[in-house]
């Protein structure tokens, strides 16, 4: 009888380490996976729809032609009739003054096009991009950080290359990524604007058309 029950005790202690183990696994599991994979702060960056994005247009006069809209299941916008005049149009999102603080990586990724550009340089006023995506930062006194990653298409004369400026190639999608939190000067510049207020997306300058896709801002 007693090795009965010793035999018992033996099975239940097996089963019990088994079980301890197996969940002791799953739990590592799923915090590694939260660790690799952090907190996405875009919305429809696939752009399966345009909520919560919003169309933003800058300086487009009713002689110009414009379309800021999905095709299929990426982002696309045009401007022609510009009639040698700058304007913008894009979109934007916002991310609510998302707080920074604390956070060791915030890497910011796209796909993005180039498939008509007017001018034959970044233009005036500061630089003009068929292609573009700019976050928008504050600190406590609402006071912005812009940080811009300008696209151009090769071959361009480039006046502001302060801006951040990639020439690609004209018709084919570009993959850009990035971790701004390991970029010393923008690392710096975000711990001193810590709060992510927008992303705006789009192009700017004479007649362009431009597109993006699969936009992704991951913090953790």
């Amino acid at each position: 009888m007693k090795k009965f029950k010793f035999i018992l005790s033996l099975i239940l202690i097996i089963f019990l380490t088994i079980g301890f183990s197996i969940a002791q696994e799953e739990n590592e599991e799923i915090i590694t996976e939260e660790e690799i994979e952090g907190l996405e702060l875009i919305q429809k960056g696939n752009f399966n729809e345009l909520t919560p994005w919003e169309t933003m247009l800058i300086n487009i006069k009713e002689t110009n032609y414009y379309e800021a809209q999905i095709y299929v299941d990426y982002f696309m916008w045009v401007r022609k009739n510009s009639e040698a005049d700058g304007g913008f149009v894009g979109i934007k999102q916002s991310l609510g003054n998302f707080d920074l603080k604390d956070k060791k990586s915030l890497k910011l990724s796209f796909d993005i096009l180039i498939s008509l550009q007017e001018l034959s340089s970044d233009g005036w006023v500061g630089g003009e991009y068929p292609a573009q995506v700019i976050l928008i930062f504050v600190n406590e006194n609402n006071e912005e950080y812009i940080y811009k990653k300008c696209f151009i298409l090769k071959g361009s004369t480039i006046n502001y290359p302060e801006n951040n400026v990639t020439e690609i190639e004209s018709g084919d999608f570009y993959h850009f990524e990035t971790d701004l939190m390991e970029e010393s000067e923008t690392y710096n510049s975000i711990i001193s604007h810590p709060y992510l207020k927008e992303i705006i997306i789009g192009g700017s300058g004479w007649d362009f058309v431009g597109a993006v896709d699969n936009v992704s801002l991951m913090v953790k």
